[in-house]
């Protein structure tokens, strides 16, 4: 009996033994990944998309930075002022959080702002962050008509845009658009551009506070090509409409901040566990009636979370075929 008692033992303390080493196995693994991904994102990849359009009479390219919050690449963001320049762009569209409402430092991006305005014309337009430091609440359609008292008999999407904006009048000082609910015809080459920017992402502000803008801007001028930045890619899931344009860039999402091999981004705020799996716009690129949605994984480095997901700058080559 003594004998089977002391088998047992040995047995159990075996057993114990053989689950904490893959306890430590795993914590090991898990430390070794998360710790060589938070060193491999102090760079950042570049990330080519090809697109077409009968509109465009010569290679139009578009550079795309998303979701920097206020991390920095070299001294003064240098290493990202480098690698945009050596691209060669001819837009710059900023789709928003490049700012932290956290920090709320400014100044870091009007000077990456403004040295690359000199690399090319550049468009900004606010995410959730920029958001938080200039507005204090979110762009929902209950929000604004609570704040000026609308309601559908008497909703003036201008009065959002008509509020002080002192990160707008720094940006735009430096040379930058700044596109809220409104847009900019800009000339590449031979080709006409139009650049529409959504202020009011959230899908109850859309229509209500930017349909009549959005329209208009679709449907004037058919023949440009149309490029619509926004920073959130949700609308485009609940509403399907006949046309978004030729082009659609947005951001938010960090690319779902952990990726898992074959199986894709784990989580968002909006699309929960495995969006990806649920039709939810998270990474890479979509089509949207036919025409190419990108959406960019972003620039923010800073958490040590972002695991097999390289921050990325998106490259856009607009081809005629």
């Amino acid at each position: 009996m003594k004998k089977c008692a002391s088998k047992k033992k040995k047995r159990f303390l075996v057993l114990i033994l053989f689950i904490f080493s893959m306890i430590f196995v795993g914590v090991a693994a898990v430390v070794a990944l998360v710790g060589s991904s938070y060193i491999s994102n102090q760079n950042f990849k570049e990330t080519f998309y090809c697109v077409s359009s009968l509109k465009v009479n010569e290679k139009i390219r578009v550079v795309q930075i998303s979701d920097l919050h206020n991390c920095s690449y070299g001294t003064e963001n240098s290493e990202l002022i480098r690698r945009v320049e050596k691209l060669n762009p001819d837009l710059i569209i900023y789709t928003g959080d490049c700012i932290d409402s956290q920090a709320k430092d400014v100044e870091q991006m009007v000077n990456l702002c403004d040295a690359l305005a000199e690399v090319a014309p550049s468009y900004y337009i606010y995410g959730n962050n920029e958001i938080d430091i200039c507005y204090e609440a979110a762009l929902t359609q209950e929000n604004l008509d609570k704040k000026f008292g609308f309601d559908d008999s008497n909703r003036d999407p201008q009065a959002l845009l008509d509020l002080e904006d002192s990160v707008m009048e720094q940006l735009e000082a430096v040379g930058v658009k700044v596109l809220k609910n409104s847009m900019d015809t800009i000339t590449v080459g031979t080709t006409e551009v139009d650049v529409y920017g959504v202020l009011t992402s959230n899908p109850s502000a859309i229509w209500s506070y930017a349909g009549e803008s959005f329209n208009e801007y679709l449907y004037t001028n058919e023949d440009h090509l149309k490029i619509t930045a926004i920073h959130e890619p949700l609308v485009f899931e609940e509403y399907t409409p006949d046309y978004w344009g030729d082009l659609m860039l947005a951001g938010h999402t960090h690319g779902g901040t952990v990726r898992v091999p074959m199986v894709g981004p784990l989580y968002t705020k909006e699309g929960g566990l495995l969006p990806q799996r649920k039709g939810c716009y998270v990474y890479g690129r979509y089509s949207v009636q036919g025409r190419p949605l990108i959406v960019s994984g972003g620039l923010e480095n800073n958490s040590f979370f972002r695991i097999n997901n390289e921050p990325e700058v998106v490259i856009v080559d607009i081809n005629k075929f």
